[in-house]
């Protein structure tokens, strides 16, 4: 393991990265704001940080391995990538990957998501929720759509902030990603008649060496 000097600003709510161990790869980086990330959505998480990277280095974000334990939420851009020349504030990408026609299958197998429903959620249409929340016409939609119209009487189930079940609430401070300082390598691209006979050629493509 060796250490580089990363320069860096922090702005806001924001918080310095922090590694949890000494030997640690990745450093923990924290949300600068409260953020709502509802099924479906995906949004950009700020860190209040802006880091200027040696030359040759370049910054991953990968995500918490407990974070996509407890939560739906993934970072779809993994390893999102922070080159040395980059002078904007960090941003996690998140995307809640929770999808709300699965609840049924989920309360069935597991009790504790009924009483969940029971104690903090209320149950309305999809109708409703659109008329009361979000209304129609604001998204560009309409009730005379045959399509809506399949959709119009499912249930969802929607918490004190009415928000649908699967929202994340993500509150300043949380950890949300880990931040992997490394060396890359450039490529100069040399065309080459048969570069099958460089090396050695294990043949196959994906999934050619088995899963076992």
């Amino acid at each position: 393991m060796s250490n580089t000097d990363v320069f860096i600003k922090i702005e806001g709510k924001g918080k310095l990265p922090l590694y949890a161990s000494g030997e640690a790869a990745g450093c923990d980086l924290f949300a600068a704001e409260d953020i709502i990330v509802r099924p479906g959505e995906t949004k950009v998480i700020p860190t209040g940080i802006t880091i200027a990277l040696p030359e040759g280095a370049e910054a991953q974000i990968r995500p918490r391995s407990g974070l996509s334990l407890r939560t739906s939420l993934r970072v779809p851009n993994s390893p999102g990538t922070i080159d040395s020349d980059y002078r904007n504030q960090v941003g996690v990408l998140l995307e809640n990957t929770f999808n709300p026609a699965l609840l049924p299958i989920l309360a069935a197998s597991d009790p504790d998501v009924i009483k969940t429903l029971d104690k903090y959620y209320r149950a309305v249409t999809l109708e409703s929720y659109l008329q009361e929340i979000r209304p129609m016409d604001k998204l560009g939609l309409s009730s005379d759509d045959s399509v809506w119209q399949s959709f119009l009487g499912s249930v969802i189930f929607l918490d004190e902030n009415n928000n649908p079940y699967g929202t994340v609430y993500i509150k300043e401070g949380d950890r949300i990603a880990q931040m992997v300082i490394t060396r890359h390598l450039h490529a100069n691209f040399v065309q080459h008649f048969a570069v099958e006979e460089i090396g050695n050629d294990r043949g196959g493509g994906f999934g050619s060496t088995g899963v076992r």
